[in-house]
Formats: structure tokens, sequence, C-alpha cells
């Protein structure tokens, strides 16, 4: 029989409990469904008695009493009836949210894990990705190990907002929105689309810093003492004006110390670029290369033979070990062109060194293939003549004479 719930009413059950030994339920008459079970071991849970959306007469817990008193039960009681007419299950609900916090315990349905099955899934086309992997692990760290389901565009935002170094964030959020829009695709919804909404704090912009002479007599000894695999392919770089990505992933097997070539197997422009390799260069390689080294193995490996990836932290670093600041690892090929331009080496030239896809214009590319490689060799051999000069303390940029 329905009654109108009191604490006197609850606590006289209580003890005809305890003297009995049987389970009492009491039936709110304030409140429509609204139950409090006591049971001989003690527990006093509020449930709600109510029909889902598809009429079938079904239980819901609201809470344990006395911590959830007569009037929060009331209220609560309301609220479930209301959502569970609607369709929710809050059975169900409780239960995803028992699982998901049992897998995030797990490393399951993380952040972290749904990026790895990301990076599993794209490898091919995600050669930078330890680089891009370990600017979001920095920047969203906090948020990598929590549960898929709890995480919101808030906390994405707050995360990269909040990072002192802003064009770092705006790159880690740059690399994180792909995977965020791949999670979100319809049919598999690992997370809601508003997480690929999340926005960068700074924008990339163009660059154009190019590294002073004085700048490059600092920095230039410490990448020549070679103390990481950082600094030799930072110096590796500068003297054949590659891009980074084209340095870290070359192989033993592609260059040919002898004839003093290396050759780019897919760079940047799909076009294989033919590098000419300075005495300096040559140097550099021969210095570094283990003697039981295999065709397959990097130039620049890790200590456990992988990719490099950690260039924030390496450059950094570096920075500091040189005392300059305020430059990337694509301002070094930047400072070697620009030095070639002030030592007089004609436009094509330089363009044909950075391998870039229309040399001059992309008409004159229509008809001229040719990409220049002796005239590259020689340019390529003055700036490292040069590096060697400003690195020695007496490097003065000197224009070449005109060819006649």
């Amino acid at each position: 029989m329905a009654v109108r719930l009191t604490e006197t009413a609850i606590n006289s059950a209580i003890r005809r409990v305890s003297e009995t030994g049987k389970m009492i339920e009491l039936i709110d008459a304030a409140t429509a469904g609204l139950r409090l079970r006591i049971s001989p071991r003690g527990r006093r849970a509020w449930v709600v008695a109510c029909r889902d959306a598809w009429g079938s007469l079904r239980r819901f817990p609201v809470g344990e009493y006395p911590e959830m008193g007569i009037a929060a039960a009331r209220i609560r009681a309301a609220i479930v009836r209301a959502e569970v007419k609607g369709g929710a299950d809050p059975i169900a609900d409780a239960r995803r949210r028992r699982q998901i916090a049992k897998e995030g315990r797990d490393g399951i349905g993380t952040l972290g894990a749904m990026l790895d099955l990301y990076a599993k899934l794209h490898g091919e086309n995600l050669k930078s990705w330890p680089e891009q992997i370990g600017r979001i692990k920095s920047v969203f760290s906090k948020l990598i190990d929590k549960p898929l389901p709890k995480i919101t565009v808030v906390d994405l935002q707050l995360a990269a907002d909040g990072w002192p170094a802003r064009q770092s964030a705006g790159a880690a959020v740059r690399y994180l929105r792909p995977a965020l829009k791949w999670a979100s695709e319809p049919g598999r919804a690992y997370v809601p689309a508003e997480l690929a909404a999340l926005k960068p704090p700074a924008s990339p912009g163009r660059r154009d810093r190019v590294l002073s002479r004085d700048e490059l007599a600092r920095l230039l000894p410490v990448l020549s003492a070679g103390a990481t695999p950082y600094a030799s392919c930072m110096k590796f770089i500068l003297l054949t004006l590659t891009r980074r990505d084209e340095a870290v992933d070359a192989r033993w097997r592609d260059v040919d110390l002898e004839a003093g070539t290396w050759i780019v197997i897919d760079p940047k422009n799909k076009i294989a670029h033919h590098v000419p390799l300075s005495r300096q260069a040559i140097a550099l390689l021969e210095a570094i290369k283990p003697a039981d080294a295999s065709p397959i193995d990097l130039l620049f490996p890790t200590k456990t033979g992988g990719r490099l990836a950690n260039w924030h932290k390496a450059t950094v670093a570096i920075q500091k070990a040189s005392n300059t600041a305020g430059w990337h690892r694509h301002d070094l090929r930047r400072t070697g062109a620009t030095l070639l331009g002030e030592m007089g080496e004609i436009p094509d030239i330089v363009e044909a060194a950075l391998n870039h896809v229309s040399i001059r214009s992309p008409l004159a590319a229509t008809y001229n293939k040719s990409r220049y490689r002796p005239q590259v060799a020689e340019a390529l051999q003055r700036l490292a003549d040069a590096l060697d000069g400003i690195e020695a303390g007496a490097g003065e940029v000197v224009p070449l004479r005109g060819r006649g």
C-alpha cells in the first residue's frame, strides 16, 4: 500500500526490517513509481518503477537513503520517468559508463587508443606521424588517456589555448583534426563531429626566417659536434638544402659516397631528386656511418634505430647550446638558399638545388626539363665552403664572378 513517505515512516520500517530480517519496500504516494527498498543487510535504495518507451515495466535505481533524502528522491524520480518515456535507458547508460571507465584504465577507448588506430590504418600516408603524435601528446597530455565519450571540444580547446607556445599548439591542432574528422565519420562515430571543429590558437603564417651570419657562427660548431643525430641531421639539411623529412628518411642504400651522390626517392614534389654531395657532406656521412651499417638503415637513426621524431625538444636544446632562438628546421634550408643568392648564384640553380617543381616559371618548366646537376653540385660545394668559413670566423659572403 502506498503511503506518503516521511522520516518517521522510514525509520519505523528500518526497525521492522531489523527485527524480522525481511526486506520491506515502501511505496511513496506522493510520487508515481517511487519506492524505497530496505534490506536486512542495511541497504536502503531508492528505485522508480515505470514503463519504458516500448511499454515494458522496469525499475531504475535513483539513489541511496539517507545520502539522498526524500525530497531529492522525488525530484530525481520525476526526471528519470521523463527520460525513460523519451527512450533513455539509465541502466544501460550506467553500464556503458562503467565499461568506458574500465576501458580507460586498460587504455582502450581512449583518445590515445583512437590515434593509434588512426595511425595504423593510415600509416602509409603519414610520413611525419611520429613527430605529429609527439606534438599532440605534449599539448593534449591530460586528455590522451581519457575515454573518448568523456572528452568535449571544450576540453580540447582549453588545452590548446592554454598551451604556452601558441605556434606549437596550433600545429598540434592541425595534426589532430584529420584524426578527429576520420573518427567522427558516419558509420564510425567514435567521437561527435563537433570535436573536429577544434580551432588552432595560432595560424601557421608564412615563415621568412633566415639565420644571420652571427647566428650561424654560433650554431654551426654545435651542429658540427654531432652530439646527437638531430644535430648531424640539421647540418646535413643545411649542406644539401633538402627538406627535413627527406633527410630523416634517407637510408644508406640511397647514398653513394664514392660518387658523392644521394638520391631522394620520394620527395615532396614526387620528382626523384639527385643530390650532389659536397666534400663536407661526404665527410659528415663517413664520420657517422657504422661499420656494420645495413643498406636499409637510416642515416640519422635514434638509439634504437628508429626515425627521428622528437624535433621540438632537440631543436630547443640546440638553440640553447648555440645561444640562438626563433628558428625552425626548415629555416636552415631557407638560410642556405639565401646564402647562395647572396653569393650571386642565379635563381634557376637555387631552385634546382631546392628541387622545386617549377624552375623560374611553370611555362619554362614545361619545356626546360634540365635539373642543372653539374651547376647544382658546384653551388652546394661553394655553400659548404662558405659555411666552413663562417664557422671558422672568417667566412664573408662574397658574390660570385660572372660566368662568361
